[in-house]
């Protein structure tokens, strides 16, 4: 850092992060968890997880692993590996707000949700070419589904099982339910 306490792009290079890889959801109940992220999100379980000696999957979009799950029952190996410990009992998700993935198909992806009866909330933001459905997990963890391109009127959404809508149309935000 700079005198100023601005990055002095000069002297600091900087740490050349692409992409997301993946996160790991230490989850209350494993099976409730990975049965989620496969019927609701539509992951596919990836079978090439090594034995890393606690109980545990990768679970994959397309040919790329996403989400690494371990199980929060009591494992000596488990919290070697994590360097820390996670009691049972935790909820939410700590310092992890929540976790977003581009997504396709809103109407797929909703009827999906709505077929497993998970409460999910929308967003829409014309102006920005951008839709957005919100759910959580097992393990109370929000995750955002991010459509890209996609202009959705909340109104034709209006019914359909969406807990809320908020829509952002030229700087004002409006609540809809």
């Amino acid at each position: 850092m700079g005198d100023n306490g601005r990055h002095d792009d000069a002297r600091e290079e900087r740490m050349p992060i692409t992409e997301l890889n993946h996160y790991l959801l230490v989850a209350k109940n494993l099976e409730k968890t990975r049965r989620f992220y496969e019927q609701v999100l539509g992951m596919k379980l990836a079978r090439e997880r090594p034995d890393f000696g606690f109980p545990g999957y990768w679970l994959k979009t397309g040919r790329h692993i996403c989400v690494h799950l371990a199980s929060q029952a009591p494992n000596r190996i488990r919290d070697q590996f994590l360097l820390k410990r996670h009691p049972r009992g935790t909820r939410g998700s700590g310092s992890v707000d929540h976790i977003a993935f581009l997504a396709k198909k809103p109407e797929e992806v909703r009827r999906r949700i709505q077929k497993h009866k998970v409460k999910m909330h929308y967003r829409s933001f014309p102006d920005a070419r951008l839709f957005q459905i919100f759910l959580k997990d097992p393990d109370d963890v929000t995750i955002e589904l991010n459509f890209l391109g996609e202009v959705i009127d909340p109104r034709s959404w209006a019914g359909k099982g969406s807990a809320s809508a908020v829509t952002l149309e030229r700087g004002k935000a409006r609540k809809r339910n």
